[in-house]
């Protein structure tokens, strides 16, 4: 009996294996634009990464994580602790005040501990007023901005696109405004270490498929059509550090309800599997 089982197997398992093969291939194929240049390494650069709230830098975590990998110095500045965040239960407080001083200390911890899984050099978690960053005078966040990029002397920039803010984000918008000011303004300059800036954004398969299964984006992206994430122009290949993007989001046990609403079942697959699918961040550069 067991040799025409054995026999069968032979056949079936190399069947099952291709089939599922093919259909993680075509899923990846309708999400990704492999029209977009992957990026060529970062060795011998500076880089910094400007969010203004704790789990942005998941954006980015794969990139993150590789340039850890090459020996790059990085800095991941966030303007605020994520206090007016969602909680995901973890804080008990009902006082709004005492809430909120709960919230973003958890949601400082679990960053600097990402920080740290990432390899990330120099991190600073500061006390801006989260989800009123538009409420601070433009100079007082510039010029706080300007005096972190001074501190660590960054080549290449990262951050958000001032249009959409990868989601429509006010605080995102603001920040990644600011930062475009900021480069824009003192490029060139001899005392301006940064000679280029990316912004997070997302090819249009993505955005799509995001506005069909994510509340998160169907709330808040906008509805006017010339309203829109820049058009990616650079792509970074993250797939042999997927593990510690996803251990990346696991750490921020706060916004586990935002990541399996905008990242779908990125708990449930293995990650050689989720990042054979999601396999690249994208940028796009501010010329």
């Amino acid at each position: 009996m067991l040799k025409p089982v054995l026999k069968l197997s032979i056949f079936v398992l190399p069947a099952v294996v291709l089939a599922f093969g093919a259909t993680l291939w075509f899923v990846r194929n309708e999400l990704q634009d492999d029209s977009i240049p992957l990026t060529k390494e970062f060795k011998g650069e500076i880089v910094m990464f400007i969010f203004p709230h704790p789990d942005d830098e998941i954006t980015s975590a794969g990139t993150l994580k590789l340039l850890d990998n090459l020996g790059v110095t990085t800095s991941l500045i966030t303007l605020t602790k994520g206090e007016a965040g969602d909680a995901n239960g973890m804080v008990n407080k009902t006082d709004s005040t005492s809430r909120a001083a709960e919230l973003g200390r958890i949601r400082k911890q679990e960053l600097l501990a990402v920080g740290k899984l990432l390899g990330v050099d120099n991190q600073e978690v500061l006390d801006f007023p989260d989800g009123d960053l538009k409420g601070i005078p433009a100079d007082t966040l510039k010029d706080v901005i300007r005096e972190k990029i001074h501190k660590y002397k960054p080549t290449i920039l990262f951050s958000y696109d001032e249009i959409v803010g990868l989601y429509g984000h006010v605080d995102h918008r603001v920040t990644a405004q600011y930062v475009k000011d900021i480069f824009l303004e003192e490029r060139g300059q001899p005392d301006f270490s940064a000679k280029k800036l990316y912004q997070v954004t997302l090819p249009k398969p993505m955005i799509d498929v995001a506005l069909k299964i994510s509340k998160t984006f169907q709330q808040n992206y906008p509805k006017d059509p010339s309203k829109s994430l820049p058009i990616p122009t650079m792509a970074v290949r993250i797939a042999e550090v997927g593990k510690f993007k996803r251990d990346a989001m696991l750490l921020h046990q706060s916004q586990r309800p935002t990541f399996n609403d905008m990242q779908p079942y990125f708990d449930k697959l293995p990650p050689f599997i989720y990042y054979r699918i999601f396999d690249k961040e994208y940028f796009a550069e501010v010329k």
